[in-house]
């Protein structure tokens, strides 16, 4: 009998999965037919629709839409595209990243995607920039400003930020693995969700001499910060107030 109903809750969500991939594509489709492809209301209906059927996964499949994001592979490196490591190209379509960051950060508004991996940005002054859903991957933005930028669910892994300004920055839900933060100024700045972990190789989020001086941070994600054995002491006790055993 548990066989039985195992087996038809499989047929039911492999139903499922295929309706959701079948209205991600028809979207897609739509949107390539349609003379405004290149044009910000045609991403936006796209967002807004993928969004929708986003959230339909997540509900008919049982798995959070961060998860599902977390494990799309990325697009492949563009290197014929002359533009992709000019500060033009964190422009791209800002505003639509700025609505819908968590669509475009986790693949399903390629219209919309925005790939700077291994650019080099450092020493720029990039300060209230949209950089919401950018892929930083890899990126050098040492001694960058990003003073009251929107920064929302980039995806910043193993990137090069030291000494980097992030004073008034919304940097909601973030990722960080294994990025160089030493001496990154956090001031003031939004970190609810932002994660400061390990890398794929192993490698946690370099915070030496990091400040977090009045950055909004849930107990729960202070909680993961202070796992990160770089934090320097003064920082653990004095700006995030760090548990002794932590």
């Amino acid at each position: 009998m548990q066989v039985c109903n195992g087996s038809r809750m499989a047929r039911q969500n492999l139903s499922q999965r295929r309706s959701v991939t079948r209205l991600q594509r028809s979207l897609h489709v739509t949107c390539q037919a349609s003379q405004q492809r290149s044009s910000d209301a045609c991403v936006v209906q796209s967002a807004k629709l993928l969004a929708v059927a986003g959230m339909a996964a997540s509900i008919l499949l049982g798995a959070p839409l961060d998860a599902m994001a977390a494990k799309s592979r990325l697009p492949p490196i563009d290197v014929n595209d002359p533009n992709r490591c000019t500060v033009a190209a964190l422009d791209k379509f800002a505003d639509t990243r700025a609505a819908f960051s968590q669509e475009s950060s986790g693949g399903n508004m390629v219209e919309a995607i925005v790939d700077v991996r291994n650019c080099d940005f450092s020493g720029q002054n990039l300060s209230g920039k949209v950089m919401s859903g950018v892929i930083l991957e890899g990126a050098d933005f040492t001694g960058a400003k990003f003073v009251g930028s929107q920064f929302a669910r980039a995806n910043a892994r193993s990137a090069k930020m030291a000494g980097a300004d992030f004073t008034d920055t919304n940097l909601y839900s973030t990722q960080f693995e294994g990025a160089d933060l030493q001496g990154a100024n956090f001031e003031n700045s939004i970190l609810t969700g932002s994660t400061f972990g390990k890398n794929e190789d192993g490698v946690w989020a370099n915070l030496k001499g990091a400040h977090f001086e009045g950055a909004l941070v849930s107990s729960s994600d202070i909680g993961r910060i202070c796992e990160n054995p770089t934090l320097e002491l003064s920082t653990r006790k004095y700006e995030l107030g760090c548990r002794a055993n932590r």
